[in-house]
């Protein structure tokens, strides 16, 4: 006999929207050629990073060689990796989802989980109709599918929104769960991987409702904490609340960037100076600096060198980041080496208020440049990631521009 888990419909309704094959959506999106066709990112990787729906159906799979892909898919659209754009969209995503409730969670750069509880009144619709307000909202104005599920806990919300992948939307509430569990293999439950969802197939469990009719002390017994919640959510109780709240604290900040393999040493200094305004960048965005800095070349052969430095001050200033960056990258670089990744870390970060200046430091200078470096973020924020940058890394920008028109200016080193 079916055990319905509660029957209490509605004691809180929580939305997850996930974004359908999101990276080659947004390719799709920015360029209307590209629709319903099979397209794959990752050209710059070597490998396939993400593929639309079509190329999917041909058999393409995460991680498979880009030359194998040519050779067996030459109809496939292949085209490299667009990270400023996937970020805005995401961006653009869940400033729409915030237009329904102020409670959501960037969960990842393709998904994101809000709380709709209470909202029907205020809204006018019922918790159905204002996922599907939601999805059409993302459709229309980002032109991008994505997958809806509505439940009572995120565990079951994110259970329904892989229910009708691509472009579904599944609302499932609690009288009926039992329904949604009974059809989702023990292996589909967010966060059981294979050595427990193999371990639980011994003891009975085939489904995530056999798992859920488990009594609580076996449960306990047998798994770990983590199982335990996961267990409470299927069964519809609240464990994991919405965290609305963004990291504001950092022990280090990186940046690493693939692109077009390349020996061509200008083309490479330039992606590592673009990794470390973006690094700088994000220091600045939390009253951060570096007394340290890291970087690393990865060659075509996965071969990496690297250096590491004490910087002559705690500093988020990239045009002195980019100066002791110059000195590591000539011990670094290896002449006739293909390049494939750059990559920065900022460590030792501390905070930048107060921060006490030697007296060998010209304050008015640091200080002019610290203002300069706040308005250049604010305009990089209105009008878009790299639209003011510094001239050592034009040519990684002019080789991997965003599909917008928007003037790029340069600030001279």
């Amino acid at each position: 006999m079916q055990e319905i888990l509660t029957l209490v419909s509605w004691p809180q309704a929580i939305v997850h929207i996930d974004g359908d094959s999101f990276f080659a959506s947004v390719e799709q999106s920015l360029n209307h050629s590209y629709k319903n066709k099979p397209l794959v990112t990752g050209s710059e990787r070597g490998i396939a990073s993400a593929m639309s729906a079509d190329a999917k159906k041909l058999g393409i799979t995460r991680g498979m060689p880009i030359g194998l892909i040519k050779k067996n898919y030459p109809e496939c659209i292949i085209v490299p990796g667009n990270y400023e754009a996937y970020m805005l969209f995401a961006h653009r995503m869940f400033s729409i989802m915030r237009r329904f409730t102020p409670i959501v969670e960037e969960y990842s750069i393709d998904e994101a989980f809000a709380d709709i509880t209470g909202l029907r009144r205020t809204l006018n619709a019922n918790y159905q109709e204002i996922a599907v307000k939601m999805q059409s909202a993302i459709t229309s104005e980002l032109d991008i599918t994505v997958s809806v599920g509505v439940s009572l806990t995120k565990s079951l919300a994110k259970l329904c929104s892989k229910f009708r992948k691509p472009n579904g939307i599944t609302c499932v509430k609690g009288k009926h769960i039992h329904i949604l569990l009974q059809k989702t293999p023990i292996e589909k439950v967010w966060g059981i991987g294979p050595n427990i969802s193999s371990m639980l197939r011994k003891y009975g469990c085939q489904t995530a409702y056999d798992f859920t009719q488990k009594p609580l002390p076996f449960v306990e017994e047998k798994l770990t904490k983590k199982e335990v919640e996961i267990y409470k959510e299927l069964r519809g109780e609240q464990i994991y609340k919405i965290d609305t709240n963004k990291k504001e604290s950092y022990q280090s900040i990186s940046k690493a960037k693939t692109f077009n393999p390349t020996s061509d040493k200008n083309e490479v200094f330039a992606q590592l100076v673009k990794n470390i305004e973006e690094a700088t960048a994000k220091c600045r965005k939390y009253n951060l600096a570096a007394k340290s800095i890291v970087i690393a070349l990865k060659s075509q052969k996965f071969q990496t060198y690297g250096q590491k430095a004490k910087l002559n001050r705690p500093s988020a200033d990239p045009m002195e980041i980019v100066h002791i960056a110059n000195e590591l990258f000539e011990t670094c670089y290896r002449s006739g080496k293909i390049y494939r990744q750059t990559i920065c870390v900022l460590i030792n970060l501390c905070s930048n208020k107060n921060m006490q200046l030697s007296l060998f430091d010209q304050n008015i200078s640091i200080e002019k440049r610290e203002q300069l470096f706040l308005s250049i973020d604010e305009l990089n924020k209105r009008f878009g990631i790299g639209t003011i940058h510094l001239a050592d890394s034009l040519n990684a920008r002019h080789n991997s521009l965003p599909n917008f028109n928007i003037p790029q200016l340069e600030i001279p080193v």
